[in-house]
């Protein structure tokens, strides 16, 4: 199915199906003709269409006069984190982060590091679809400089951010899976700095994932297998854009990718109480962490571009994603596996805790997931239809914030159409499994009924 998805703050989809180059080339025109020929940094992460991806990319911007700094292979919160400090209008980063190796991703970042503004991708989309591009002159054509330097000063940043002197004197060691992706050269100088005895497994830039680079318990077992043969401290899964982690417990146990917001959370929320950022799909320990300290839960969208305009709206301290998502302002704009990687350690330096004791401090709740398959149309109509169905809802508080999630007392229910896929996703959570796994089947039922 060749199905391209664009949104305002960039366009994904199968490379050599719907992502091709003819359109990404007229997409970072489109970008380009947005900045008005100012400086754009341009990074990619190490799938074998990324290559091919930058190359379009940085097409499309010098045809419209823009000067492109093109960082190569680099994560997407590091791209984020360079846009200020280079003084850049904006950003591209090529990744197709979660999801599988055949997708990809162009997405647009703004000067402030954070995923371009709803309203710059609407007019960005808007020129694209118009076709109206700015065109340079021959001998006005932007140019383009390799950037080589950019590690160090966000390397010094996050030192300088996270508690290094008590990581360094806890003497860890970590086994670190960046699964072959634009982290793969970073792993190395990030363990130095930070005193950390690493032991880093798929970290071959070869164009291929070592496996799905989702950071969910599935995908931790290689690094899990390892640490039952190899004592360590800790193990990180990551995407490959390190911009999601999970954790494997000294114990060898592979936790949910939901922890990681909530373990961070913890953490952070103990030291500086303020409003937490999440989307209507995290798991429910994020709001009881943040009532254990005084603290406010906005909910969005799923999404970074919604987490951090919305956290740039409410001043917000933290935000983050169910799916292993976090970053805090103070720092950077996005969401970063360095910094997880850092709080996470100084949570355990300065509490003195084992991960697998910074999982247990954590409330605990069942979440079930399900897929119901329909065409893109019918899945909005469906949940649409769900929505006025009070029945269904049966004493429970509806919010459409994004879809619909029904509120009870001991759990909820989340029902939204995928931007990736024609199905809608099922989320249910509650205190018990069984009621989890109940109000999922319910809403999987009338949902079939429906479509």
């Amino acid at each position: 199915m060749k199905t391209l998805r664009l949104a305002n703050f960039g366009m994904q989809g199968m490379v050599g199906e719907a992502l091709t180059p003819e359109i990404v080339i007229d997409f970072a025109a489109a970008f380009g003709t947005f900045l008005n020929r100012e400086t754009v940094l341009v990074g990619r992460d190490t799938r074998q269409s990324s290559r091919m991806l930058r190359s379009a990319v940085i097409a499309g911007l010098t045809s419209t006069g823009c000067r492109v700094l093109d960082f190569g292979v680099c994560p997407t919160p590091m791209l984020q984190f360079s846009a200020e400090r280079y003084s850049a209008a904006g950003a591209v980063s090529i990744s197709g982060g979660h999801n599988p190796m055949g997708w990809n991703a162009v997405q647009l970042i703004s000067s402030t590091g954070a995923f371009i503004e709803p309203v710059g991708g609407d007019t960005v989309l808007d020129i694209y679809h118009g076709r109206d591009f700015e065109r340079a002159a021959w001998n006005t054509i932007g140019v383009v400089e390799e950037v080589n330097d950019f590690t160090g000063p966000y390397f010094d940043a996050l030192l300088e951010f996270v508690d290094t002197d008590a990581i360094r004197s806890a003497d860890f060691s970590a086994v670190i899976d960046p699964v072959n992706g634009a982290g793969c050269r970073f792993v190395e100088p990030f363990s130095k700095r930070l005193g950390v005895k690493t032991i880093p497994i798929n970290h071959e830039e070869s164009g291929y994932l070592a496996h799905e680079p989702e950071p969910r318990p599935r995908n931790a077992r290689q690094v899990a297998n390892l640490m039952n043969v190899v004592p360590s401290n800790i193990g990180f899964v990551a995407s490959s854009d390190m911009g999601r982690l999970s954790i494997v417990s000294e114990l060898g146990e592979t936790a949910s990718e939901e922890y990681t917001f909530s373990i961070i959370a913890n953490h952070v929320l103990g030291k500086q109480s303020g409003v937490v950022v999440t989307n209507c799909c995290t798991t429910r320990t994020i709001d009881e962490v943040a009532s254990r300290h005084g603290s406010v839960v906005v909910k969005t969208r799923v999404g970074q571009a919604y987490i951090l305009s919305a956290m740039a709206d409410e001043q917000g301290v933290l935000g983050g994603e169910g799916n292993g998502s976090v970053a805090m302002p103070e720092f950077s704009r996005a969401f970063d596996a360095f910094l997880m990687m850092g709080l996470i350690l100084e949570a355990m330096a300065t509490c003195g805790a084992r991960a697998s004791e910074l999982v247990a401090a954590l409330p605990r709740y069942h979440m079930v997931k399900r897929k119901v398959s329909g065409e893109s149309h019918r899945c909005y109509q469906a949940i649409d239809r769900l929505s006025r169905n009070e029945t269904w809802s049966g004493g429970g508080t509806p919010s459409t914030v994004d879809g619909l999630r029904v509120d009870w007392e001991d759990g909820w229910v989340h029902l939204r159409a995928s931007h990736t896929e024609p199905v809608v996703r099922v989320i249910s959570e509650s205190k018990s499994k069984d009621e989890a796994e109940n109000r999922a089947d319910e809403a999987t039922r009338l949902l079939e009924h429906v479509l």
